[in-house]
Parts: structure tokens; sequence; C-alpha cells
């Protein structure tokens, strides 16, 4: 079976994504994983198709995850996914951010299970921040809900902006609805979309000193570090976004704090 998901909203395709795993962990307990980014290594698509085609003795089932399958315009990749169509012991799943490519648009099509991730707005946005609000027992007044919808209208990534808000929010634990002014003063909308907008441009360069310039804009504004550093993290890909777990690990065991980690993975990640 190929399951295809697509769309610029990362964070719901990314929680689909964890859905569908937790799935399969839940049906077949003994299941062969394996997982890559053609962004980061388009010749992977081989240790795929070698992995799906190799015979396994001791498992139920295996699972294949292939982020940005369409890096690679391999007629032989083409095929090795068309194989699987059928297959109801194997999944394939394909997440990317762009929808397919000429050579790709089969995927669009049955037997292929296809999920699209617009950018949410309008009602869609207000259900999405309404279900999430419930998730962590957040209560905003009909004032301060209008207020963070419209604030949500200027972010590019709106989901993932909405939800860390919503995390820090669900801290406060006041046990009543919050009013317009009070959220005003827990979030300074002006300043958290431009973190977004920032690490979006630091991902976005290889030239270490437009990234320090821009991580020095962010200390400027006084963001925290751990704000950085998860906006970072939501954006990134690939090598980039290994070295940032490693370096998750690194402030979270007590060996550097957020900014050395920043600093770090500026420098080094920029092939200084």
């Amino acid at each position: 079976m190929v399951i295809y998901l697509y769309g610029p909203d990362s964070y719901r395709r990314q929680k689909k994504l964890g859905a569908l795993l937790s799935e399969y962990k839940k049906k077949y307990p003994s299941l062969d994983l394996y997982s890559v980014d053609l962004e980061d290594e388009p010749k992977d698509w081989e240790k795929v198709r070698d992995f799906l085609n190799q015979p396994s003795m001791f498992v139920d089932s295996k699972v294949a995850v292939v982020k940005n399958p369409g890096e690679t315009k391999e007629k032989e990749w083409v095929k090795t996914i068309k194989s699987f169509l059928e297959n109801k012991k194997i999944f394939l799943i394909l997440s990317e951010e762009k929808g397919p490519l000429k050579d790709f648009r089969f995927l669009l099509e049955s037997p292929v299970r296809t999920q699209e991730f617009k950018t949410l707005g309008g009602r869609l946005l207000e259900v999405f921040v309404r279900e999430e609000m419930k998730a962590r027992e957040v209560e905003l007044a009909p004032d301060a809900l209008r207020f963070f919808l419209e604030s949500l209208d200027a972010a590019e990534e709106r989901s993932w902006v909405a939800v860390t808000e919503l995390d820090k929010l669900s801290l406060l634990g006041n046990g009543k609805p919050l009013s317009r002014a009070e959220l005003g003063r827990y979030i300074n909308y002006s300043l958290k979309f431009e973190v977004f907008r920032v690490t979006r441009e630091m991902l976005s360069t290889r030239n270490w000193k437009e990234r320090i310039s821009l991580l020095e804009r962010l200390f400027l504004q006084r963001e925290a570090g751990a704000y950085i550093f998860n906006s970072l993290a939501y954006g990134a890909r690939g090598n980039e976004l290994i070295a940032l777990a490693d370096y998750d690990v690194a402030v979270k065991s007590g060996k550097m704090e957020y900014e050395e980690a920043l600093l770090r993975f500026v420098l080094l990640g920029a092939g200084a």
C-alpha cells in the first residue's frame, strides 16, 4: 500500500504521519521500519527499494517512510513505488511539501491513499485552533479568540505558531478564559511571527555571516533561546534536522544552553 501526504502545512502533515505509524505499530507488533529523506540523499531511494524487497522471516509487516520522494527523477524509483500499490503487507508512506511532478502524478489517483494538507484559513483555521485549545484545556474569551485568529493570518506556518503559543498558554493554568487584554500580555505577535520568518531565512542561506546576523537580530529582540531553537527545528530538514536533534539532547541533558547550541548550529551548520 502506498500513502501520499503532501502540502505546506507541515505540522498537520507530520501529525498524520505519526498517527499512521502508531496505528501500524498497534496492528503489527513486529513491525520493520525504515525512514529516509531524499532531499538530503536522493540516491537513498535504492536503499528503500532494497529494504522493501528484502524477504523478512520474523516480521508481520514492513513500513518505509520517505520524505521528499520527488527529489529523485530515476525511472526505477517510480517503478518501485508502483510495484507496491496493491501490496497489503508492505506500506510505503511518502511525505512532501509540494504536490507531485509529472512522473509522480499517479500518486493522486487510486489505489494510492492521498491526503493534502493546505495552509489553513478562515473557518478551517478556527476549527483547528478550537480543537488544539480543547486538547490543552486552554480557554479564550470571544474577543481574545478573534485576536488570536487574526494574528495567525500573518504567519506563514500558522499551525506551528498556533500550537506553540497554545502550549505556552496551557502552562498558565488560571482556570478561566483569557481576555483580549490578558492574551496581549503573554504574547507579542509582531515579534513571534518575525521569529518564524527569520529562522526560515537562516535555514535558506549557507553564509555563516548572514546566519550570525539573523541570530543577533533575534537576540536583540530578547527572544528566548528555546523559542528560536524550536522555530528552527520546525523548518529544518535532512542533516540540519539531525544536528538540531543532537543539540536538543545536549541541552536537555545539561551539557549546553540553548544560546550555545544556536551559535554552534549557525556556525557549524553553515560549514564555517
